[in-house]
């Protein structure tokens, strides 16, 4: 079934894109899906209904998240992988320290969500 299509009333694509939202906007960013992100980003594009982290981000494509990377990365003067190691190792100092940890970590997942995607679509053409 991989890799099939489906038809569905715009309709029925908008009550569910609607409910789910709800979980974007009850339980994100403690529990989030990178590739579900994505996906849920390009169907309220289409449905012109952007989800709360299109709007929280001002957008959602690799290029945003990697301009979210090199802000953190100029911000803490060092590059992503050791602000992450270093917020592990010492723990949180500060609100901007939990901040970076959360958006930094869903910027390289969502980055390398976006390169598996590519990928499959790439093997299906």
């Amino acid at each position: 079934m991989e890799g099939q299509s489906v038809k569905l009333s715009i309709d029925d694509l908008r009550k569910l894109y609607t409910y789910a939202l709800s979980h974007c906007k009850e339980v994100c960013p403690a529990k989030r899906d990178p590739s579900a992100c994505i996906i849920m980003a390009e169907i309220g594009k289409m449905l012109g209904m952007a989800p709360p982290c299109v709007e929280d981000y001002g957008g959602f494509s690799v290029r945003v998240f990697k301009d979210l990377i090199k802000e953190i990365e100029e911000r803490r003067g060092k590059n992503i992988v050791e602000v992450l190691e270093e917020i592990k190792d010492k723990g949180y100092k500060s609100l901007q320290d939990q901040i970076d940890e959360i958006d930094g970590r869903f910027a390289l997942d969502v980055i390398e969500a976006y390169k598996k995607r590519n990928k499959e679509k790439e093997r299906e053409s």
